[in-house]
């Protein structure tokens, strides 16, 4: 939302897009002319019969280094590259030129002339068609990106993770290379460092040539002691280039992290010896003969010189210190590390055990000990000199520091990929197509979870309950598909399923699909899911890496062909007409029905707890929502109970109480909410009700009883006033008959005079934390509170109290307090909808937020409208709102319920 420039390029055509950048970077402006000349192999000539660089000493026996064409002279003259190069201005970069050698005459062009023609290969039209960026937005960005004075670029696994990433990567430095801004101000800048002693060697030669993928990737990553899943694989079950037969692994999550996961969980049931190291089971440790735990960064101390973010930073060294006691027996990797080191005989280049001589060691050239930093927690500043453009330092003798490449200068041209049979320019493919599969599949991190861990954490997963796949207008349109379905995914090498979110703003052929989804959430009654089952959700089931860069290994992770389908799963979206088959009274305020689909058709099961929301056929503005009271599961699932207290004057439940009987049509929407009870988790769950905010915890209970659940133990404390007004109370007691693990304690705070102790109910007075057992906190019992705000904030407080982390507390609100906001009568706000793509302008008589995106006829995301259920949560781009009612605590700041809340500024939402 803040860039200046937008470019909406198609996964997998990053090196395109930067060739095609380049081409009108130097066909409209020539690029850093001074840079090129004298900081890039650009004008070093290159042999066209061989490809190779043209060497001085081909032209006098006594020449060094390589040559390049004097454009003023017009002749080749030589230049050692470990030198300054001298009248730099004078080099030639493009053109074809003839040079007479020892051996006879040779054609050949500059290497920058190479790189000219491989850019020249991506025209403007051609770039804008394989990548998908308009022609305009590719040309503004040319011309920002050559004039700009300071620029700076970052990628990361967006562009490595293809199958042309090698080139990609290079394709992108080099575009940037022509704007001369490394290590200058504004740009790329290579930060000083301390001058610590190294201690992460390159192994010995021996070790090196073991690196499995080494033969296929010489250049890759295995070069410097990295390995693919596929090598490690095949090393595994076929024992190329030798057996592997165990596997030490410090964290990590290989069946959720690596293409072809199936071939990977069988590779680790081949291991004769598995050891896993985390701080928490995941899939991957599962096939563990050991697991083992690692402790977390507060449970102990950490070194580190530099902080990379500037120079400032840069100068601190700091020993974190260690905020609490390691808790049971875990340990951090890097003890475990230096323990088995020296068990197995390598205790002397493990300092024998001693992490802290060894930091020391680290520390020696500074001057400092780990002592030293100990006594200063907050970390010491260390001076360190700030240079721009250390490129162009010289040594006493003369020689330049240049770049770490073999011709020390920023390469436009690889002799190295040359010699193993590469282009020695970017050069990239447009992308293949296939007609089963006409979509291009990429992936994204969810901003609440870290790759695969944490989705089993109620506070992250509230905010984000399911995997979403994200697919553009026009696709969504072609298939039939609304925001929310649930679709299947597929390519050729499985199939899962993702909840559909469709974004107008989204390249018109690609699918963008979360990763890392397995964990269940207990506390939210949300599943987890297999991550080797096909139909499942582990996205990377979808890619294989039988096409992988051939320089890299790189799997195509974030560009794999795939088709995207709407997936039947009994729900519906909008409002659905239900015939009520049966209402009853259940107390003199309380009314009970039972809704049947007019259509006949059947009913999604749902979670226990959660609602829907129902409005009156003839009056279908009019909604509220009310949680369901039958079980939320069962074979023959064909109605739904719900239960509604008459609150006089209200708009909707003297219409239940007078009008609503049998044969009376209403409309509802699927079940739906966040607020949710769980029948499975290995905690005791208590519940904590008063009045009619017994409903979800009865549709909890009808669930438990009819299908059972795992939950060791239940305890409702349920509170009215009187036996009058205790609704469900005899089908509460037939409950607690059934349920062996239930126990129900009534709290009466008015009772009757006919009401007996212990008979009626069991403790006098209105239900306070007090009355909760200390055993039952002391097992880390899970809460569930429903009733009005008061209630619920009193016992909240209670059992914080009395040591309950308030993570393990979980509420439902009868109504939520309101806010007196006060709107002028002539306010306005413009409102832009950024993924729709609209603005509309706000007037207080629009009401809220949804109500003026409903109006407009955008889909918003939205549940109970009264601010409870969190359903219609968006995220604030820009601007300022004003909530109606008073959020829950934990509602993030940059977010807003829609259903609630009215602009105070001009607002940009991401919806």
């Amino acid at each position: 939302m803040q860039a200046d420039h937008w470019l909406r390029v198609r996964p997998g055509t990053d090196g395109a897009l930067a060739l095609g950048l380049a081409d009108l970077v130097l066909r409209r402006h020539g690029g850093d002319q001074e840079f090129l000349r004298a900081w890039t192999n650009g004008p070093l000539l290159v042999r066209d019969d061989d490809g190779r660089f043209l060497r001085a000493d081909e032209l006098t026996p006594d020449g060094v280094g390589h040559v390049v064409w004097d454009e003023r002279g017009g002749r080749p003259e030589p230049y050692d590259t470990t030198r300054p190069a001298p009248a730099p201005q004078r080099f030639a970069l493009r053109g074809t030129h003839r040079v007479r050698t020892r051996s006879g005459t040779v054609t050949c062009r500059p290497a920058f002339q190479h790189y000219l023609d491989a850019a020249a290969a991506w025209p403007l039209a051609r770039t804008a068609s394989v990548t998908g960026v308009d022609t305009g937005t590719l040309i503004a960005f040319a011309d920002d990106l050559a004039t700009s004075r300071a620029v700076s670029y970052a990628t990361w696994t967006g562009v490595g993770q293809h199958v042309d990433a090698t080139q990609t990567e290079r394709a992108i430095a080099t575009l940037y290379a022509l704007t001369g801004c490394h290590d200058a101000p504004g740009g790329n800048v290579v930060l000083p460092q301390q001058p610590t002693t190294k201690v992460s060697l390159p192994p010995v030669p021996e070790q090196a040539a073991k690196t499995l993928g080494l033969a296929e990737h010489p250049l890759g990553p295995p070069a410097s002691g990295w390995i693919s899943a596929r090598a490690l694989c095949r090393a595994i079950t076929e024992g190329e280039p030798y057996r592997v037969r165990a596997l030490v692994s410090f964290g990590g999550n290989l069946l959720l992290s690596q293409p072809d996961p199936v071939r990977t969980a069988e590779a680790l049931r081949q291991l004769e010896f598995g050891v896993h190291i985390d701080l928490f089971e995941n899939p991957t440790a599962r096939f563990a003969d050991i697991l083992l735990p690692a402790n977390t960064p507060w449970e102990r101390e950490g070194l580190r010189a530099g902080f990379e973010i500037s120079q400032q930073a840069q100068q601190r060294v700091q020993l974190r210190p260690r905020m609490l006691d390691p808790l049971g027996e875990s340990r951090s990797d890097l003890d475990i590390a230096f323990d088995l080191a020296c068990r197995l005989g390598l205790g002397d280049e493990f300092f024998g055990g001693d992490i802290q001589a060894a930091w020391n060691h680290q520390l020696e050239p500074l001057g400092l000990t780990v002592d030293d930093l100990r006594a200063a927690p907050g970390g010491l500043d260390l001076p360190l000199p700030m240079r721009y453009r250390k490129y162009a330092g010289t040594t006493p003798d003369g020689r330049v520091t240049g770049f770490a490449t073999p011709t020390g200068r920023v390469e436009l041209y690889s002799q190295r990929l040359l010699d193993h049979g590469y282009s020695p320019v970017p050069e990239v493919d447009g992308p293949s197509t296939d007609p089963d599969f006409p979509l291009t599949l990429s992936c994204a991190k969810n901003g609440y979870f870290c790759h695969s861990q944490q989705r089993g954490l109620a506070s992250l997963r509230k905010r984000s309950p399911e995997p979403l796949v994200e697919i553009g207008e026009r696709v969504a349109a072609d298939r039939g598909i609304t925001d929310g379905d649930m679709v299947e995914i597929t390519t050729r090498n499985a199939a899962v399923r993702m909840r559909a979110r469709v974004d107008p703003g989204l390249h018109p052929d690609t699918v963008v699909a979360e990763y890392g989804w397995w964990q269940s959430t207990p506390d939210l009654a949300l599943p987890g899911s297999d991550p080797l089952a096909d139909g499942g959700q582990n996205y990377n089931l979808l890619v294989g890496d039988t096409a992988h860069d051939p320089i890299s290994g790189s799997a195509p992770l974030r560009s794999t062909a795939c088709e995207v389908r709407r997936t039947p799963t009994g729900t519906w979206s909008g409002p659905r007409e239900f015939v009520v088959e049966a209402s009853e009274e259940v107390t003199e305020d309380v009314r009970e029905l039972l809704l049947r689909p007019a259509d006949g058709g059947p009913l999604p099961e749902f979670r226990p707890g959660q609602h829907v929301t129902v409005a009156d056929a003839g009056s279908p503005d009019i909604t509220r929502a009310y949680s369901l009271t039958g079980a939320a599961r069962g074979d023959d699932l064909t109605t739904y109970r719900l239960a509604v207290r008459r609150i006089e004057g209200g708009a909707f439940s003297p219409l239940v109480h007078r009008g609503l009987t049998a044969g009376a049509r209403i409309r509802v929407t699927a079940p739906s909410g966040l607020f949710a009870i769980p029948v499975d988790h290995d905690q005791p769950v208590v519940l904590i009700a008063a009045g009619v905010g017994i409903t979800p915890f009865l549709g909890h209970l009808e669930t438990l009883g009819a299908t059972g659940g795992s939950v060791p133990e239940v305890v409702l404390h349920y509170g009215n006033r009187n036996n009058r007004t205790h609704a469900f109370a005899d089908r509460l007691r037939e409950l607690a008959g059934a349920i062996p693990q239930l126990t129900v304690i009534d709290h009466y705070s008015r009772p009757a005079a006919e009401d007996v102790e212990g008979v009626h109910y069991s403790v006098r007075g209105r239900i306070t934390a007090d009355a909760v057992d200390e055993e039952l906190i002391r097992r880390r019992a899970r809460f569930y509170l429903c009733g009005p705000q008061e209630m619920i904030d009193d016992v909240t407080a209670g059992l914080k109290a009395r040591g309950v982390p308030g993570f393990d507390i979980f509420a439902e609100r009868f109504q939520v307090t309101p806010r007196n906001v006060e709107v002028p009568a002539d306010a306005t706000a413009t409102v832009r909808f950024a993924r729709s793509e609209r603005e509309l302008t706000w007037t207080r008589a629009d009401g809220t937020l949804l109500e003026l995106g409903e109006k407009a006829g955008l889909k918003l995301p939205n549940g109970c409208r009264l601010g409870q259920c969190e359903s219609c949560a968006v995220t604030v781009l820009g601007g300022q709102v004003a909530h109606l009612v008073a959020p829950a605590e934990d509602l993030p700041d940059d977010q807003v319920l829609t259903c609630r809340a009215v602009p105070v500024t001009d607002v940009v939402l991401d919806v």
